[in-house]
């Protein structure tokens, strides 16, 4: 929203759709009214499609694949990239050309601009401990959390939870779940008594 103005009637792409961050990526953005298509394992499609996104699975349709079949090879308006490494490569490659932006959340490392510079297309990393590592920029930070507590006290931000119940005398059980990758949804440890 802050870097890339998504709006209605935009294609989005939210890689890692099933995971945390992307969950959430994709509630907002369909908030907002854009389409939005999310890539995730065969095993994370159902959860993707219950989100409201068109699921992609990228261990079995190429980058070239998905964007011909869902954008008539332009590319997506706006791609949200939640895994970083090769995935981020991936996106400069699936952004649409000129007005297209890519936005990630895991940018660290070494990769090729050229497919987003012969895109002409735009690039954001971002880094949310930015404003309270520095003290820059927390008041804007500030804006940002009041409208996320907005739209969640609407309805419009539902995390998903995992069902299995953890406690404080399971939360191995509960790390060997996150460590397997088989959570649905997020994990919660109960600390009451």
């Amino acid at each position: 929203v802050d870097r890339a103005r998504v709006r209605a009637g935009q294609r989005v792409l939210v890689h890692g759709g099933a995971g945390g961050v992307g969950q959430i990526g994709i509630q907002i953005a369909r908030t907002l009214g854009a389409e939005v298509f999310a890539t995730g394992s065969a095993r994370s499609l159902p959860t993707i499609a219950r989100l409201g996104a068109t699921p992609v699975d990228y261990t079995t349709s190429p980058v070239e694949e998905y964007v011909a079949e869902h954008t008539a090879g332009e590319g997506f308006d706006v791609v949200f990239d939640t895994v970083g490494g090769t995935t981020l490569d991936l996106s400069f490659s699936a952004v649409r050309t000129y007005t297209g932006h890519v936005v990630s959340a895991l940018g660290w490392g070494t990769h090729s601009l050229a497919p987003l510079s012969f895109r002409g297309a735009s690039y954001s990393g971002v880094f949310t401990l930015l404003p309270m590592l520095t003290g820059r920029g927390r008041e804007h930070h500030g804006e940002i959390l009041r409208e996320v507590t907005a739209l969640a006290d609407a309805g419009g931000l539902k995390p998903l939870l995992d069902p299995g119940q953890f406690d404080l005398g399971t939360v191995a059980d509960a790390h060997a779940v996150v460590e397997a990758g088989t959570a649905n949804g997020k994990v919660v440890i109960n600390v009451a008594d």
